[in-house]
């Protein structure tokens, strides 16, 4: 009964953060309000509408099915139709933003990801893109593996995850600082940290072969210089996020 209770209430609080930081991202600017109700209406396009071209480099260009979790208001996938995907199928957690991407792509599902059951049938994607997902979930290791199942044989995940073992995160823990901000590695909404070998764990358990990875490097002088004296040995820790891509064995 105490588990249970502290999994409800994990849950419970990740959902009251995330609802929190859509309102919070939209205050002043009227493009993200409420109902009396407390039901999200609109998104601020800023935030759910971001095309970044380092998840764009990792989907490979012959692939023709595509499933984007938290898929946002549909961007990417817009991009990826006009490139010449098939098929963009997307999951969003948001409501305004669900129905917008809804106008964009081929099939949207509005829902919590680890709760949903998946209307989509086995090996039915060639790429599954999860930008800044996992780190916001209850249990990332267990929704890898059921969105293996959705992958073609061969097919891959694309990923985007923050690196806790980043040197401003370090070196805040060793002056005993551990303190959560609206984003960044230490976000609010985040449940789950993970280091570069921790990342390549939760893939590989997965039955996932990492085959490429874009590190966002986010360092000054000082830090590039002494992981050169030190002849790279602290290479992973100018690493801000990491972007993933990952090859269904």
């Amino acid at each position: 009964m105490a588990a249970a209770a502290s999994c409800s209430g994990a849950r419970a609080s990740q959902e009251n953060a995330y609802e929190r930081r859509v309102t919070d991202i939209g205050t002043g600017d009227g493009n993200a309000v409420r109902q009396a109700g407390g039901k999200i209406t609109s998104v601020r396009k800023e935030y759910y509408g971001l095309l970044r071209p380092e998840i764009i480099a990792m989907i490979p260009e012959e692939c023709l099915s595509v499933l984007d979790v938290g898929c946002g208001t549909g961007v990417l996938g817009r991009h990826l139709k006009e490139r010449g995907v098939a098929e963009v199928c997307g999951i969003e957690l948001a409501h305004a933003a669900a129905s917008e991407a809804m106008q964009v792509l081929d099939r949207v599902v509005e829902g919590d990801v680890e709760r949903i059951e998946f209307p989509f049938l086995p090996e039915h994607f060639d790429c599954i893109v999860c930008a800044d997902v996992l780190e916001h979930l209850l249990d990332p290791w267990t929704l890898t593996q059921k969105l293996s199942a959705l992958l073609k044989p061969g097919g891959c995940i694309v990923a985007s995850i923050p690196n806790v073992g980043f040197h401003r995160v370090v070196r805040g823990l060793i002056r005993g600082k551990w303190r959560y901000s609206d984003s960044g590695v230490l976000d609010k909404g985040h449940l789950r940290f993970f280091t570069w070998q921790g990342m390549q764990a939760l893939f590989q358990e997965s039955g996932f072969t990492v085959e490429r990875v874009h590190r966002k490097i986010d360092s000054g002088l000082n830090m590039k210089l002494l992981n050169l004296l030190l002849c790279n040995r602290i290479r992973e820790a100018l690493v801000i996020q990491y972007v993933i891509r990952a090859r269904k064995s």
